[in-house]
């Protein structure tokens, strides 16, 4: 038995130090993305590496492991011979990963994934910047690595296993139950995924922490092509019903703020639609402060999901109905974001959430949207308050440095108004309503608290909702209302106090906030200036889970994006309305499906 449980050993420790020698040899072939980096930022690389590492070191084991349990019932199988033939297939997987995305690093600054795969089938393309003698060069280099590889691993294999009685397979059971842990991630909320080695403000570190094997195999889980999705008209009429939805217009026909260059705090609300927080009964000090700032009042998150709304404020993306973006790796890179123009025009950037930062890809997005820092609920280990999905709000404004330096653009992600509403103070009966009370609660006290130190006279808060909740009281025809949230900015860099009734969408945000400070920025081609004197024809749109809500001045649209029409009578149809909607699917979708 003991022997059986040496070779897993044996040849799980043989995977991870081919994974690690393999970041060893990307980084020195990509020396050139490595300026500025120490030896504390390589070791740290292989050290941050090892979680992913581990998880695909996990599933390679899956066959070894299913043969060794064979083994307590069928004594003569040859271990190293019979699993040869599983080395000869996962060997050169293993060397053609990290070869081909090292190799595609140099001349892309990108990893490799499923979505490039797409050039093995035009095999002449690949190699036509390749001379004969390199050709050959790489190929020898690539056999080499294969052989390797299968030699390591046969020589972590028994030739023959020790008889056992097949009662002692109970315990390989436990193995097993340890290898899912293991190819989960652990025991955390998230399931394993690339933003697990993600530790650094450097792409490049970051980039080679990710293990290649890994990124590509899961990433062929997430690879669709939105391009060809939803396409309904041809490119004339496409334009038409489209033609003022995204004006281009960075003018300012309304100045706001007193100064360019304030510091900012942006503080998203988990789950705050406006019926739900802003009425004096949950919401007191959000209507308190809302008399005090400048509210937009008419504002619709793009999604029902926080993964799906951080992409449309940071971003000024909008929310696809049928996939989640920030799960979509290197999305974070490809799509326009608030925090990297903030950062090119001098202000240090972070994010802090309490909770799990991994999940969703949340850490690897942000990361690569150019937040500096971004910091999840290790980062609070020194909160006394603990809620059910990581520390409770109170500890998040507490303990979340806003001003590393000046300007800064500070990122807060609350947690608490999510169920199962755990929260730990109680003054409404109802308890989705009080966890809503409780964050409100901490909201005005930092508030309060802000406004006396220096700091406030260049600062500006915004804050917005994630998305919405469902609201008691709502008939069938005002589901959408749900999705409506506040977005509301404070603080002593607003000019005046000011209500805006627009229609709007939380996308709208980055456009608008951008306009403001004079670094208004035409690749947020789905973000609007709201103030601006183009933006004459006002709509928003919520994606639901294969679904859309289209709203503008005539009425709502309910589209369903699987049947392809309008399931709710509760809706009074509408032709125009509808062709927009498609429209808008179309013209996201292809956009969204062209980033490379």
């Amino acid at each position: 038995m003991l022997q059986r449980l040496l070779f897993i050993l044996r040849l799980y420790v043989t995977l991870l130090l081919i994974f690690v020698t393999q970041k060893a040899l990307f980084m020195l072939f990509n020396f050139s993305f490595a300026s500025g980096s120490g030896v504390a930022d390589w070791l740290a690389v292989l050290w941050h590496g090892l979680r992913l590492d581990s998880v695909t070191a996990c599933y390679l084991l899956i066959v070894p492991v299913l043969f060794t349990l064979l083994s307590f019932f069928l004594p003569r199988l040859q271990p190293r011979r019979i699993l040869t033939y599983y080395y000869a297939l996962v060997s050169p997987l293993m060397a053609l990963a990290f070869a081909a995305d090292t190799v595609v690093y140099r001349f892309w600054g990108a990893k490799m994934d499923a979505a490039d795969l797409i050039y093995a089938a035009n095999p002449k393309d690949v190699f036509a910047n390749l001379s004969w003698p390199a050709l050959l060069l790489a190929l020898l280099v690539l056999a080499l690595l294969i052989f390797h590889y299968m030699r390591r691993l046969r020589h972590a294999t028994p030739q023959r296993f020790d008889r056992a009685h097949p009662a002692s397979s109970a315990v390989m059971l436990l193995v097993v139950a340890l290898q899912f842990v293991g190819i989960r991630g652990g025991l955390a909320d998230s399931t394993a995924n690339v933003s697990y080695a993600y530790f650094s403000s450097k792409p490049f570190l970051n980039h080679s922490a990710i293990n290649p094997l890994f990124n590509i195999t899961h990433s062929l889980f997430k690879t669709e092509d939105l391009a060809t999705q939803f396409h309904f008209y041809d490119d004339h009429r496409l334009a038409t019903l489209t033609r003022d939805a995204y004006p281009v217009d960075l003018a300012v026909a309304d100045t706001l703020l007193n100064t360019s260059r304030p510091d900012i705090v942006l503080m998203v609300w988990e789950g705050a639609g406006s019926a739900m927080v802003l009425n004096d009964s949950v919401g007191p000090n959000l209507c308190r402060w809302s008399r005090e700032g400048v509210l937009f009042s008419n504002c619709y998150a793009n999604s029902f999901r926080t993964d799906r709304g951080l992409v449309s404020i940071v971003n000024g993306w909008p929310a696809l109905p049928t996939t989640s973006l920030m799960k979509k790796a290197d999305m974070g890179r490809k799509l326009p974001s608030l925090a990297r123009t903030l950062q090119r025009a001098g202000y240090a950037t972070a994010f802090y959430y309490g909770g799990d930062i991994d999940f969703t890809n949340m850490r690897g997005h942000l990361s690569e949207a150019g937040f500096s820092r971004v910091e999840g609920q290790e980062y609070f280990a020194a909160a006394k308050v603990k809620a059910n999905w990581g520390v409770a709000d109170q500890e998040l404004f507490h303990l979340a440095p806003l001003f590393p330096s000046r300007p800064s653009f500070t990122a807060l992600l609350t947690l608490s108004s999510h169920e199962p509403w755990d929260v730990p103070t109680r003054r409404l009966h109802d308890e989705r309503r009080n966890a809503f009370a409780y964050t409100d609660q901490c909201l005005g006290a930092w508030l309060d608290s802000l406004r006396l130190t220096p700091s406030w006279d260049n600062l500006l808060v915004v804050i917005v909702a994630d998305h919405g909740v469902p609201v008691d009281g709502l008939v069938a025809n005002q589901k959408h209302e749900a999705t409506r949230i506040p977005i509301l900015w404070v603080g002593g860099a607003v000019r005046q106090p000011r209500t805006f009734h627009q229609l709007m969408n939380q996308s709208d945000l980055a456009a608008t906030l951008l306009a403001q400070l004079g670094l208004a920025d035409s690749s947020f081609r789905f973000s609007r200036n709201v103030l601006s004197p183009s933006y004459r024809h006002p709509f928003a749109a919520n994606a639901y889970k294969n679904g859309l809500f289209y709203i503008d001045s005539t009425g709502t649209t309910n589209y369903d994006c699987v049947a392809l029409q309008e399931p709710d009578a509760a809706y009074p149809s509408d032709s125009l309305r509808r062709q927009r909607t498609q429209a808008l699917l179309q013209l996201w979708y292809s956009a969204t499906g062209s980033l490379h």
